[in-house]
């Protein structure tokens, strides 16, 4: 476990740079960055991380899981390019498996990796944002690199700096990521952050304090809707301004950017393929208004019709109910899963991620799905809380 609190770390690193280049070998080298600690844990834990906590407690999950492979698996046969999309079905499907499996090796080591991982991506971070490209006044990573994979990859960090024991580094990580995504200008980076952070802490509270919870968040929205009605033109202007709905470049009347066109054109492409789609991960192919469909669940659709896509919706919509449960439960593990889950599934409506394995958001994603719960590793024990309700340490019993 204590390697694997390292090497998850410098995975996820790994795994965030391929995209930034411009190479011609970069489809591979995302491969071979992905690839080399699933080998590792193979090697490790044989069987057991081959079959992972959660499928093994939960059979139903590893049902839907393996037919969510099968079924993209008949997608990518039938699509025009049929060694191509199963490439991306093999890279998804050993995602999956190395997802529910990292769970046996570093279970009650999370936090840890999760804090080296988040302490190193805000000072990489920081270090961007005083010496880092700008496009259109957008802070990105490279000059070729969209200012929304930055925002993607800080709302990942932000959202792990609650898995750090110590209140005051959390609270700095957490400010230092916002006004990175600030700078880089994602809309959906910036509202699914406020909506990753708002939800874990709610969960935190009602853990916490029980029922106590719901007439303080009741007080505080009748007074946060007290406040919005109040200064109403002031908050209208201030949110106009922050996700730049009037800008002549970005705002409404551009369709954000032109994704309204694209969604159009991703939606007939699954009304032309409805059963299997066009292949996975081969709808940009079909594109002319954007690059992507620049939305996970039209883009889902497109590439591997009803057949593929009602799976996995499954599949997800199945492992936010067992977070859910986890976390009224009492997990915190489980409810930063969850906030970070959400939160994830709010980009998506944005931005073509969904089962993705190409950068580190996505795959932490994926690896709090399936998470199996506290009572599957019964290794772990809470540590007293913070006074903030930030999760606690996990540690080993005896």
């Amino acid at each position: 476990m204590k390697l694997f609190v390292v090497l998850i770390p410098i995975w996820l690193f790994a795994n965030l740079f391929p995209p930034t280049l411009d190479w011609e070998y970069k489809t591979l080298l995302q491969f071979a960055a992905f690839v080399w600690l699933p080998i590792i844990a193979c090697f490790v834990a044989h069987g057991q991380f081959l079959v992972g906590p959660l499928f093994r407690i939960r059979p139903s999950m590893f049902a839907w899981t393996t037919t969510s492979v099968f079924a993209i698996t008949l997608s990518a046969l039938l699509c025009v390019d049929p060694l191509r999309s199963m490439g991306y079905v093999a890279t998804a499907a050993v995602g999956l498996i190395t997802c529910a499996g990292l769970w046996q090796l570093i279970g009650r080591k999370l936090p840890q990796a999760l804090s080296i991982y988040t302490v190193a991506g805000t000072l990489f971070n920081i270090y961007l944002y005083f010496e880092g490209p700008r496009v259109q006044e957008r802070l990105t990573i490279t000059d070729q690199t969209p200012a929304n994979y930055l925002g993607l990859l800080s709302f990942g960090f932000l959202m792990c700096s609650f898995a750090i024991g110590r209140w005051w580094l959390s609270t700095a990580l957490i400010v230092a990521n916002f006004v990175i995504i600030i700078a880089t200008q994602s809309r959906s980076g910036l509202i699914a952050s406020i909506v990753g952070a708002v939800i874990y802490l709610i969960l935190r509270q009602i853990q916490i304090h029980k029922a106590r919870t719901v007439f303080v968040v009741g007080g505080i929205l009748l007074l946060s809707l007290g406040l919005l009605l109040m200064f109403q033109d002031l908050v209208e202007n201030s949110v106009s301004s922050l996700l730049f709905l009037d800008n002549k470049y970005r705002g409404l009347g551009t369709g954000f950017t032109g994704r309204l066109g694209a969604w159009h054109e991703a939606a007939d492409l699954f009304l032309s393929n409805p059963w299997f789609g066009v292949g996975f991960r081969m709808h940009e192919s079909y594109m002319t208004t954007l690059s992507s469909a620049h939305n996970g669940y039209l883009s889902l659709f497109a590439e591997v019709g009803i057949v593929g896509a009602l799976p996995l919706l499954t599949l997800v919509f199945l492992a936010c109910w067992n977070l859910l449960r986890q976390s009224m439960a009492g997990d915190s593990m489980a409810a930063l899963s969850l906030s970070f889950v959400l939160g994830y599934l709010f980009v998506a409506a944005f931005e073509r991620y969904f089962l993705n394995m190409g950068n580190p958001t996505s795959i932490l994603a994926w690896l709090f799905l399936l998470y199996p719960g506290q009572r599957s590793l019964p290794l772990w024990r809470e540590q007293p809380q913070n006074a903030f309700g930030y999760p606690s340490r996990l540690a080993q019993v005896g």
